[in-house]
């Protein structure tokens, strides 16, 4: 095929002189339009440079203003914080300077407070004209003048106080201004208040008055036209031009943004006006000027542009006539455009192992396909709605996609990759299919089994959180009735047994505690409550919670610390209590002779993160390596322990989910007959300041020496650093002369129990440190007798041996055995057994109880009695104490309401403070922890 057969024949109408003086008209009239449209333009220009030169003079204006306002209110500000309140009469101030202050005194008996003013305030309010005054807060307030200005000021209009002591001092602090005037007078003066003292609601507003002369005086501008002064809602409140009620009028539409424009009431603008706020109030302050002052200096580009316009339209005019008489020789000149070759190869698409196929853009026809797409996509007519989508796709811009993805009849799957090309001199859209059935069919099944999985976990997370809901409901009935027995009088015998059921009872807690922590773990429900808190009284504490049980067994339990720990760090202590709890109970359970060793040290220190290391070393059985692959799997117990009680196997499950929920490591080591070592790193924010620490624990040693001796080395070490940290001179082992350092202390630490004859021969102050002692007091010949694990005793102890007077610690005080919270409660519960335990509590407690069966019986109660808070269940029949807590806050019961659950999910004490709790308690709860959460609300006895 010849290139004459592609090209289309010219239209031989544009080859005639004709079509060629249109041409030439054309051109004229463009190039005259050009001139027109350079003439807009600069005349445009000089207006816009008029515009932004009276937009200058506005903000030039807008700032003074500013100025004006800023420097009164921070006046003000400066003012307000210089008071001070005084809880008994005000004396003389001693510093005070004859005639350069002076004093004035706020308030009223019982909220007194004192106000200081320099001569050179004095001078600064009388140059800028204002008058300081103090409103009181109260029902009638009652304006005090501070300072004035002029002699006769007006008074304060009603309206102004009025609207001044309808504010909410409860929302207003120091640094808020209350800007107010008297509505619908343009004279009236300007007050700014300030409170006095946002701690204090009953301190009063401190103001200042500006006149409206001396106001206006201030904003007004020569260059920057008239202004208005427009409050909050808008309303006009000062103007320098009330002769123009209309112009106002148009201009007092308030806009809550800043603006500069045209604006008017008309079809077209009639003034060129600028908004803006001022300062942090929401008053607006208006510029404007009328349209027509602007005309005088667009006089002279207006006429340069009319004589451009007329000189450039006759000169054009010319010079088209004189071309027009000239011979116009017609040129018809034919351009070839580019003949498009081929895109694609026939013979490749045929032999391609994918379907690949060639669709028109403007119709969507196929041009191209191999037999493959033949085969796989057919002729039907969802391909063709299918080949019209991706062509709309592949040539829209917006579309980034370039893939999909289709089912064909016979049920394959393919893959699609679509690009625009040309192709014969017409944009085409090139298609290419894939077979990706095979992969479709693994993506099923392995979603279906997902899908089976998360509905198994949810089926046992349901199940476990049920029946923990339902063991927890009667267990609170046990453990609160066994909780209240030993309170009562009873023989050993029976202490004996009520021991014995407690700790079954606590078993059985802990057994349904463990399994909900890992239903909530598997859930994702188990989150960390980051507090401050020292690691060292940690380990003590935990230490010395499992000290009775080794020496029961013959065990010695201690613990060496790093003397290097940080004071206080950040992180979930509880938590870190609970793995602390888990490793210690198994390394006494499977321990039977030996030693259990807690140690805890600084690994590193970044900045203000430290990472801490636990390790809990026992001389127990050890573990097969066989099975510490599964050790740390739910429910498995390793084998070979025959005699010992056997667990849930939980613990160590739980423990390594913790670690790894605080971003943690946990490892084992243990050999068969040897012993274990579990070791965690944890973390942890450092705390370099503590608010509530106002004394530090430990007082500092003299630099004398002190001499520590031990059966165990590592544990003489710890101590040892211990002393140097305090300040004294430590050294391991006794000197070669016991008389050699008279002034010397001797510490003596025995894991175990001190046997006869075991101590050394000293003449000097000793300090004893055993496992079987645990207060601080003083034997006989200076000696010192302490327990093994209380760092804090043995600091004391060494500073009397040394013979400092020691000052001692604050010691919280225990709570006292008799509580007395003196509240009247309101109880909604169901179960009968657990109503007589909540009363017996509440009444053992100090409180009065009202017991309510469900929530309707409760909400009746509510009505007829005076409370002082309510506690309710919140799983009862009829209306639950979801529904009782929205219906007494929707009549307006504003009294602490505690709700109590036996559900320990953590989406429970959400939707319980969802629903206007004030507090959640999870059943089964102690007496303490239910004196913890009343304590707030204790109502002094009168």
């Amino acid at each position: 095929m010849k290139l004459k057969h592609f090209l289309q024949p010219l239209d031989s109408s544009f080859s005639t002189p004709k079509a060629a003086r249109k041409l030439l008209h054309l051109f004229a009239l463009a190039l005259v339009l050009g001139v027109y449209a350079g003439a807009y333009s600069y005349l445009r220009a000089a207006f816009s440079e008029e515009i932004s030169l009276r937009r200058s003079y506005m903000n030039e204006a807008i700032s003074d203003a500013q100025c004006f306002f800023v420097s009164r209110q921070t006046l003000l500000k400066t003012l307000g914080l210089s008071t001070v309140r005084h809880t008994s009469p005000p004396v003389g101030n001693l510093n005070q300077v004859p005639n350069e202050e002076v004093h004035i005194t706020l308030g009223e008996v019982g909220n007194i407070w004192s106000l200081w003013l320099t001569k050179r305030t004095l001078d600064y309010l009388e140059a800028n004209q204002v008058n300081l005054i103090y409103v009181a807060q109260s029902a009638q307030p009652a304006v005090e003048r501070l300072y004035t200005v002029r002699t006769a000021p007006a008074a304060v209009p009603t309206s102004v106080l009025h609207r001044l002591m309808a504010v909410d001092t409860g929302n207003v602090s120091v640094s808020d201004e209350l800007w107010l005037t008297e509505q619908n007078r343009l004279d009236s003066p300007l007050y700014i208040f300030t409170l006095l003292d946002e701690r204090s609601p009953t301190s009063g507003w401190l103001g200042l008055e500006v006149d409206g002369p001396d106001l206006i005086d201030a904003l007004q501008h020569e260059k920057a036209g008239d202004f208005m002064l427009l409050d909050s809602a808008g309303q006009l409140i000062f103007s320098s031009a009330p002769h123009q009620p209309a112009a106002a009028q148009a201009l007092r539409q308030y806009h809550s943004t800043a603006s500069f424009g045209w604006e008017g009431s008309r079809w077209l603008p009639d003034r060129l006006a600028i908004r803006k706020h001022l300062g942090y109030s929401q008053w607006q302050i208006v510029y404007s000027l009328e349209l027509r002052s602007l005309l005088p200096s667009l006089a002279l580009p207006l006429l340069v542009c009319l004589l451009l316009c007329a000189l450039a339209s006759v000169l054009m005019l010319r010079l088209v006539r004189r071309i027009d008489q000239r011979l116009i020789i017609p040129a018809a000149l034919r351009i070839e455009a580019l003949v498009e070759s081929e895109a694609f190869s026939s013979a490749v698409i045929r032999i391609a192992p994918v379907a690949l196929c060639v669709l028109r853009r403007s119709d969507g026809a196929v041009v191209l396909e191999n037999p493959l797409s033949r085969q796989w996509l057919g002729n039907g007519r969802e391909r063709e709605q299918l080949c019209h989508d991706w062509i709309r796709r592949a040539f829209d811009d917006a579309e980034q996609s370039s893939t999909d993805e289709l089912q064909t009849a016979d049920g394959r799957h393919l893959f699609l990759s679509f690009a625009p090309t040309r192709y014969q001199r017409e944009e085409v859209l090139i298609c290419a299919f894939s077979d990706i059935s095979e992969r479709k069919q693994v993506e099923l099944a392995l979603q279906q089994a997902r899908t089976l999985a998360d509905a198994a976990n949810e089926a046992k997370t349901l199940f476990l959180a049920t029946m923990s809901h339902e063991i927890r409901t009667p267990l609170y009935g046990v453990l609160g009735t066994l909780e209240l027995l030993t309170r009562t009088d009873l023989s050993s015998q029976q202490r004996g047994y009520l021991k014995a059921i407690e700790g079954s009872s606590a078993n059985l807690l802990q057994l349904i505690c463990d399994v909900l922590d890992v239903s909530k773990i598997e859930a994702g429900q188990l989150s960390l409550e980051l507090t401050v808190f020292s690691p060292l009284d940690l380990v003590q504490e935990v230490v010395q919670g499992y000290a009775g049980a080794a020496q029961s067994k013959g065990l010695q339990l201690f613990a060496c610390l790093d003397p290097q720990l940080p004071d206080r760090v950040r992180g979930d202590v509880t938590r870190i209590r609970q793995i602390l709890n888990n490793l210690l109970n198994n390394a006494l359970k499977f321990t039977e002779s030996g030693r259990i060793v807690l140690r805890l040290r600084l690994e590193s220190r970044e900045g203000e993160r430290a990472m801490l290391q636990w390790q809990v070393v026992d001389t127990g059985k050890g573990i097969a390596a066989q099975d510490q692959q599964y050790l740390f799997e739910p429910f498995f117990q390793a084998s070979g322990n025959a005699n010992v009680v056997a667990g849930t196997g939980l613990g160590l499950s739980i423990c390594k989910r913790l670690v790894h929920l605080m971003n943690g490591t946990l490892r084992v080591v243990s050999e068969p007959g040897l012993g274990s070592s579990f070791t965690f790193t944890l973390p942890l924010e450092q705390v370099t300041a503590y608010e509530d620490e106002h004394e530090p624990w430990a007082l500092p040693l003299l630099g004398e020496r002190v001499y520590v001796v031990s059966p165990v080395r590592e544990l003489a070490e710890s101590i040892g650093g211990w002393l140097r940290r305090w300040g004294a001179r430590a050294q391991l082992g006794l000197p070669e002369s016991v008389e050699a350092d008279p002034g010397a202390v001797l510490v003596e630490l025995y894991p175990g129990p001190i046997e006869t004859g075991q101590r050394l021969r000293w003449c000097g102050p000793r300090v004893t440190a055993a496992a079987d002692e645990h207060g601080v007091y003083q034997g006989p010949g200076a000696c010192w007798q302490i327990g093994l694990n209380n760092l804090h005793a043995l600091n004391r102890a060494v500073s009397r041996a040394q013979g400092v007077e020691e000052q001692l610690l604050q010691v919280p005080s225990e709570a006292p055995a008799k509580l007395n919270l003196n509240l009247r409660l309101l109880v909604a519960e169901d179960n009968l057994i657990n109503q007589l335990i909540l009363r017996d509590q509440l009444e053992e407690l100090g409180c009065s109880v009202v017991l309510a069966g469900d929530g309707i019986e409760a909400l009746s109660l509510w009505g007829e009695t005076a409370f002082d808070m309510i506690l309710t269940d919140v799983n009862m029949p009829r209306m639950n104490g979801y529904e009782l807590t929205e219906q007494l806050r929707r009549l307006g019961c504003a009294l602490p309401i505690i709700g109590a659950t036996a559900n320990a999910m953590l989406d429970e004490a959400e939707r319980c403070l969802n629903a206007g709790m004030d507090h959640c308690l999870v059943k089964p709860f102690t007496l303490r922890a239910l004196y913890q959460c009343l304590q707030g609300y204790q109502r002094s006895v009168l």
